[in-house]
């Protein structure tokens, strides 16, 4: 008799690290101070010019030039008009924006404990990742398109080149957010399970 009652009683799965709110906290955490650093540099011919933070992109502040050296180690000559042109003060960026404010909310609700807070979490990790990734695409897209009306102004085919490409700190950021949608998951399949 003794054996039947053993057998019937149900223990909870074990959980550890991974399914508890504090990896997907840290990965919130860690993307949203990731903002302060480059995510988009600005190349022309396939050299930096100016890049921005995450939370420049987002609040529409300047892009910051870069200086970059020649063969001989000395500076390149930077004309006024690309002073300008990098020193105007561009609109926020929506895309930025939104994964700013959705990383800001997915760390505050990972320390939620309601029923569907892992859940909720879920989509707001993954909602982050995709809104970085379409700015990423925003940023190339018009970079694209003043590339070519500034082509078509000229009539000439001087041979430059102006593309805006995502640094390392972009794509480690949208990693981080992946992930905390990942350990949102493992939280939310613990919890139900």
């Amino acid at each position: 008799m003794e054996s039947l009652q053993e057998s019937t009683i149900v223990t909870p799965p074990a959980s550890g690290l991974f399914g508890t709110k504090i990896p997907a906290a840290i990965a919130f955490l860690a993307a949203v101070l990731l903002f302060l650093l480059p995510f988009a540099e600005i190349k022309c011919n396939g050299r930096p010019m100016a890049n921005n933070t995450g939370v420049g992109i987002a609040l529409g502040s300047e892009w910051k030039e870069v200086v970059s050296k020649n063969l001989f180690g000395d500076d390149f000559e930077n004309t006024d008009t690309n002073k300008k042109e990098f020193n105007q003060r561009q609109h926020p960026n929506i895309f930025a924006l939104a994964a700013l404010i959705l990383g800001i909310a997915g760390f505050l609700t990972a320390f939620l404990n309601f029923k569907g807070a892992g859940k909720i979490n879920l989509f707001i990790g993954l909602l982050a990742a995709a809104s970085l990734i379409a700015m990423l695409i925003d940023l190339k897209s018009k970079a694209k398109s003043d590339n070519s009306i500034k082509s078509s102004e000229l009539n000439l085919d001087v041979g430059v080149k102006i593309s805006v490409n995502g640094t390392a700190w972009l794509y480690i950021t949208v990693i981080l957010f992946l992930a905390a949608a990942f350990f949102n998951w493992l939280r939310s399949n613990v919890k139900s399970g």
